[in-house]
């Protein structure tokens, strides 16, 4: 379960991402990585998860950034598909 920290920081980025970022990052970064440091409002792109993250905890090590991909519902996707 996620904290009420972690949540917290989800809903900014989320806000932060939908009212400043995603047209432009649909139309020139789809199906690449961002992650939203939403004290700054800054976000760090990446071409996987493992890249944005990291780009964001080297610029503010001390705070939690919220990642997504950029086009889709949801940051990865579990489970195989089926034949």
């Amino acid at each position: 379960m996620a904290s009420p920290q972690s949540l917290e920081v989800a809903r900014r980025a989320r806000l932060i991402y939908d009212e400043q970022l995603r047209e432009q990052l649909e139309r020139e970064h789809a199906n690449e990585f961002v992650a939203i440091e939403p004290e700054s409002a800054r976000f760090f792109l990446g071409a996987t998860l493992s890249e944005a993250i990291q780009a964001a905890r080297r610029a503010f090590p001390d705070r939690l950034p919220f990642a997504l991909r950029i086009g889709h519902n949801s940051t990865v996707h579990l489970g195989a598909l089926a034949s």
